[in-house]
């Protein structure tokens, strides 16, 4: 996706949520409120459209979609539409937040939204889910504090749920992320030790208690945890174990998983520098960089910048301005 594209979403994804107050004010007659059902129904189909669409052109359409939940959560009958009321929302914050870089309030704010649904529908792992969601910006932004008590008031929640290894694992490898994001990588290896023990990748998808994770909770898996190992032995120095890490993740993960298949080559590459090896570090950034050409995800394109300038001793390479030329066109912030 070219950054005209992303400025588009971005500014569109801008316009959905300044609207949003507007549209609460008394303009004519009130638009009917949506059928719990058929918007359950709906919030099942931006599911599986998140991992094919680009995301600038599918966070307003979410946006409307939360703003709509909003509407029925106030108004509206109770009942288990309220945690697909929580889950679009939080679809709603992940796509602003790792899809396009969007940072400002709206992502609080739909997260907001999340958890107050969550919290209505007494669904503890969802509203476990949007506290470890939380604290990616404290932890991406050196608020160490803040973060770390987000999730644990994350874990506090799958004590009255019905949590199940998936989320727990998840959690644990969100802490770890955190720990290399704020400069101590070694205190993720403890985390990670433990996410792998209580993880149990499931038969299926389904039932919490029966057949593993809910439908929503979509975003994690083994090789995606392995991901997060290799990304933790990187940040650490570990370069021969980082790579031996992230080459099973991309084994592992389905060829159509472009985000974090984008983001594991992006993490390769930083080996390939670490072991002086600037030529194959390109070719590794310039094969994430396709990915991200097919389906956005500007999380990924900060990452490989970030590779990128690691590569300054070579700066006058000529093996560089391809990955120059492409980094100038993709995504950004």
């Amino acid at each position: 996706m070219q950054r005209r594209t992303f400025l588009a979403g971005a500014a569109a994804a801008g316009l959905t949520v300044k609207s949003s107050a507007a549209s609460a004010a008394p303009t004519g007659p009130a638009p009917a409120l949506p059928d719990p059902a058929a918007y359950t129904t709906t919030t099942a189909r931006l599911r599986s459209r998140y991992w094919i669409e680009e995301p600038g052109r599918l966070l307003p359409v979410v946006a409307e979609h939360a703003r709509n939940g909003a509407r029925l959560l106030a108004e509206g009958p109770e009942g288990a539409h309220y945690s697909a009321i929580a889950e679009t929302a939080l679809l709603a914050s992940r796509i602003a937040f790792f899809d396009l870089s969007l940072r400002g309030p709206h992502v609080r704010r739909w997260q907001d939204l999340a958890l107050d649904a969550a919290d209505r529908a007494r669904d503890g792992s969802l509203a476990a889910a949007v506290l470890g969601h939380m604290a990616f910006a404290p932890a991406w932004s050196g608020r160490g504090t803040e973060a770390r008590d987000t999730l644990a008031a994350a874990r506090e929640r799958t004590t009255s749920g019905d949590a199940g290894p998936t989320l727990r694992a998840w959690l644990d490898a969100i802490a770890a992320e955190a720990e290399v994001r704020l400069g101590t990588p070694e205190a993720a290896f403890p985390l990670l030790d433990r996410a792998a023990d209580t993880y149990a990748p499931p038969e299926r998808p389904g039932s919490w208690t029966a057949d593993g994770p809910p439908a929503w909770l979509d975003w994690f898996s083994a090789a995606r945890l392995e991901g997060f190992r290799g990304a933790a032995e990187v940040a650490a120095g570990r370069s021969d174990e980082a790579r031996a890490t992230l080459e099973r993740t991309l084994a592992g993960l389905p060829a159509d998983s472009h985000k974090q298949r984008a983001m594991t080559l992006a993490e390769l590459a930083a080996t390939a520098v670490g072991a002086r090896e600037p030529q194959d570090a390109c070719r590794l950034l310039e094969e994430a960089l396709d990915l991200v050409g097919v389906q956005g995800y500007a999380t990924a394109v900060d990452r490989v910048r970030t590779v990128r300038a690691s590569l300054a001793p070579w700066a006058r390479e000529p093996f560089l301005r391809d990955v120059d030329d492409r980094l100038r066109g993709a995504v950004a912030p």
